[in-house]
């Protein structure tokens, strides 16, 4: 992840390039550290050894979440966390080459083992795919742990996560936890480092038994003095990973930190120039931003060079530009041009290849990799508080001024619109960007939905499910997710349409290639970079024009503040009924053996909700739904899942998104078989004992869930219909959930899969669980209520086939007295007479 090789580079160069620091629960000052959320994610997952197969083990690990961080807080670390906010359209290929990579490929390669060899550990641990409500469950731990305790803050960045991370690190004076070696090529003034979670390693001590154990058979024994005061003895043990170790000693964390500035001083460039070193290296977006099967690294380099034998040959080529080794070369190759000192680079990287290629080719390489180098760029803070007191200076952004923070554009699209006709603004458009941005800065709204206002993108997670079958994210999200797309369009606005896009080259044949490219070009990610260091031997930053074109497009200073635009003039235009070409949104999902994108057209949101009988909501004059009371939304919200029904407005909100999930399956796929009566779609429809096992399967119907030794233990089988009825309650538990937060019903519908337990759902199914749920009166009322005839009926168990008995072997005979008849049974009977005689 991060720049191709760097991250062996520097495990090879350890000594050289990195420092070590220990901390105790005794220390005093506090260290703060910038936690990638994606990787923290993934690690604690990961080292937890958590079931996956089963759609997650999620209240084990919110509790594993929550240990962690107390550790960390427990010896001197001030916590940040930082999660990625909406993806930029530059990484769509890396990411879905690498959702193809990760989760079809491994759920294909499932369903195509045997079930005696894809129920075996290590083939579990080679295939496998985060579950995809970790998100959810980790950002539900890390709220309650911040209300619950100091020394601990959450982030959501504007778009890639990565340079939010440095440049708030930089201005806390602080380190970059994660799992991402463009985090030692980002940087920002203060930045003190990046820190590998896999180099935090525990120690604790404990008392050595100094008394001497007497072995009679031993031919020696230790004599100890009994007039020396013996001190008690301790032993310090170290502990890899990131689970902090159960003792009752004292505890410490080391870890080892990589600097860009020792990078690029061993590199023997100036520490501006890493980004730009980074993508002719080779990062996601100058790998991935190819249509065509010529890469650049592949010209660059020779098959037969190392990764850290690229990266030297880079530093060297850098170096040959910026610090000739003539004066006559020099004057003629200015460090001050940075176009320049690209085309320079490239040109010396390619070597002889240079004759063979036309100008055309070698420009657009040199566009590739300006574009690439680009995504580093990290603006300079111009404030004077530093620390975490200079944070959120406005309310819209906790590091940027509004005119320059890439948030408020995602979402003004209404705004804007309504700015290009009429000089007046509508302040019901204006307070509800400010209650979405409020809701997104808090957490309470999902990055997902952000990719839909961003870039008219939406990615449902990719889980393991039948590649035969049609993906949940169809049949079981879509109808869901135009509803949010229908009301995030009438709210905030959709970005223009553009379908001609780049969106064809994401499937097909050119996602095929890129997942078929060498290990090697797999492993990168995107990270974006600028660094403001000040370097005594050479220009402060080379990358200031390239930086300057990026803040031009990212917005000018005749861009309006949002100050600015809170005070409208008197008369309204309606946003409504401004023209413009129907908005889509384009899903990725998967089809068959890959990951495809489709166009979905919007609806408008006046014909779907008179699909509900509720189109009085949405007149010419109407404010945005978000704007309605929390009745009228909570309304909507139960027309679309066609479940308002009085049992289910009853229900405590703890439950209420599984009773929404479970009857929005039973529903969509009952309709599903009664569009069509076949026997496939009526195989699809769920029996009344398997809801009841998914609701059993909440710690709120089962308190001692967490705790069942049986369900730790004992492994459920994995049946393939299980799998996909998992499947399809994950899909429903996330889309119902983005609904909620679109709808700003997340004290009304609050998350609950922190709650949710896969195995013992599996168990359940399988009648292998060793608890006795319980559901809450009125539970399993609501979640049947008007679906009487959506359940099939229950599967009889097939009754074990009785073998006939065999019969009883028939009794010795004498040997004397033979029944056969022929001629060796007659020679028989003679060899034995002789033998008698």
């Amino acid at each position: 992840m991060g720049v191709h090789g760097l991250t062996t580079y520097l495990r090879e160069k350890q000594r050289l390039l990195s420092t070590t620091t220990l901390l105790a629960s005794s220390s005093k000052n506090k260290v703060p550290i910038v936690v990638d959320g994606w990787s923290f994610i993934y690690d604690v997952y990961q080292s937890s050894s958590l079931p996956w197969v089963y759609g997650g083990e999620y209240i084990e690990f919110v509790h594993q979440v929550k240990n962690v961080v107390e550790s960390w807080i427990k010896v001197g670390l001030q916590v940040y966390f930082v999660f990625d906010g909406a993806c930029p359209d530059l990484k769509f290929p890396t990411a879905v080459a690498r959702l193809g990579q990760s989760h079809v490929q491994p759920a294909q390669l499932f369903f195509r083992t045997s079930s005696s060899s894809r129920s075996t550990g290590r083939f579990l641990n080679e295939t496998r795919i985060l579950p995809p409500l970790a998100y959810s469950a980790c950002v539900h731990a890390l709220q309650t742990l911040r209300s619950e305790t100091g020394g601990l803050d959450l982030h959501f960045a504007d778009e890639e996560g990565d340079p939010f991370a440095v440049e708030l690190a930089g201005r806390l004076g602080g380190y970059v936890v994660g799992n991402d070696s463009d985090f030692v090529i980002l940087n920002s003034d203060g930045y003190r480092g990046y820190i590998p979670l896999s180099d935090m390693v525990w120690q604790t001590t404990i008392a050595e038994d100094a008394e001497v154990v007497n072995q009679e058979d031993a031919d020696f024994q230790t004599v100890k003095n009994s007039k020396t005061k013996r001190k008690p003895s301790h032993v310090t043990q170290n502990l890899g990973g990131l689970l902090p170790p159960q003792t009752t000693g004292e505890l410490s964390l080391s870890f080892i930190a990589y600097s860009p500035e020792t990078l690029a001083k061993h590199l023997n460039l100036p520490s501006t120039l890493l980004p730009l070193f980074g993508a002719l290296v080779g990062n996601d977006f100058s790998k991935e931003s190819e249509s065509n099967s010529r890469k650049i690294q592949a010209l660059f380099f020779e098959r037969n060079l190392s990764l850290s034998q690229r990266i030297g040959k880079v530093a060297t080529a850098m170096h040959s530009v910026i610090s000739p080794g003539t004066p006559r070369r020099k004057a003629k190759h200015q460090v001050g041009s940075v176009m320049d000192l690209i085309d320079q680079t490239v040109n010396t990287l390619l070597g002889r290849q240079v004759t063979t290629m036309g100008t055309g080719e070698i420009e657009q390489i040199v566009e590739k990799i300006v574009n690439a180098t680009l995504q580093y760029a990290i603006p300079k803070y111009g404030g004077d508080v530093a620390g975490r007191e200079g944070l959120w200076a406005t309310s819209v952004c906790a590091l940027h001024d509004p005119e320059a923070c890439s948030i408020l554009p995602m979402i003004s699209h209404n705004v804007m619109r309504q700015a290009e006709k009429s000089d007046q603004a509508d302040p019901n458009l204006l307070q509800a960007r400010e209650k979405y941005l409020d809701a997104y800065r808090n957490g309470f709204l999902a990055p997902d939905i952000m990719d839909v206002l961003n870039t008219g993108t939406s990615w449902p997670r990719i889980f393991l499910e039948n590649p035969d079958l049609e993906t949940v994210g169809r049949s079981i999200g879509r109808p869901i997710r135009e509803w949010i797309y229908a009301i995030l369009d009438d709210t905030v606005g959709l970005p223009a349409s553009d379908i001609e896009g780049n969106t064809t080259d994401l499937d097909g044949d050119g996602s095929t290639d890129m997942a078929n490219e060498d290990d090697d070009e797999d492993e990168l990610i995107d990270v974006v970079e600028s660094d403001s260091d000040n370097d005594s031997a050479m220009p402060s930053d080379f990358l200031a024009p390239l930086k300057g074109e990026l803040h031009r497009l990212h917005g000018g200073p005749d861009d309006a503040s949002d100050d600015a635009a809170t005070d409208p003039p008197a008369s309204i235009i309606s946003h409504r009924t401004l023209s413009r070409s129907p908005p889509t949104v384009t899903d990725y999902l998967r089809r068959g053996t890959r990951v495809a994108s489709e166009v979905v057209n919007v609806t408008p949101i006046s014909e779907l909700l008179s699909s509900i009988s509720l189109s009085d909501y949405i007149t010419e004059n109407a404010p945005p739904l978000i704007l309605r009371s929390e009745e009228d939304r909570l309304t909507i919200f139960l027309r679309i899942l066609h479940s308002d029904v009085p049992s289910v407005r009853q229900l405590s909100p703890k439950v209420m998104q599984a009773v929404l999930s479970v009857r929005w399956v039973v529903k969509t796929l009952h309709t599903r078989w009664e569009q069509s009566s076949s026997k496939e779609r009526e195989k699809e429809r769920w029996s009344k004992n398997e809801v009841q096992a998914f609701l059993s399967s909440f710690r709120w119907a089962t308190e001692d869930l967490a705790t069942a030794d049986q369900i730790k233990s004992t492994p459920p089988p994995i049946d393939d219909r299980n799998i996909q009825l998992t499947a399809q309650m994950l899909m429903a538990l996330e889309s119902v959930e983005q609904l909620a937060q679109t709808l700003l019903l997340t004290d009304r519908i609050p998350g609950n899969v922190h709650q949710f337990s896969g195995k013992a759902f599996h168990a359940l199914l399988t009648g292998s669980a060793y608890f006795s749920p319980s559901l809450a009166a009125g539970v399993w009322e609501s979640a049947e209520a008007e679906l009487a005839d959506a359940f099939q009926q229950e599967r009889a168990k097939k009754a074990k086939k009785i073998k006939a008995e065999k019969p009883a072997p028939a009794p010795v005979r004498n040997k004397g007295k033979s029944s056969k008849h022929g001629l060796f049974s007659m020679l028989g009977d003679v060899d034995a007479s002789d033998v008698d005689a």
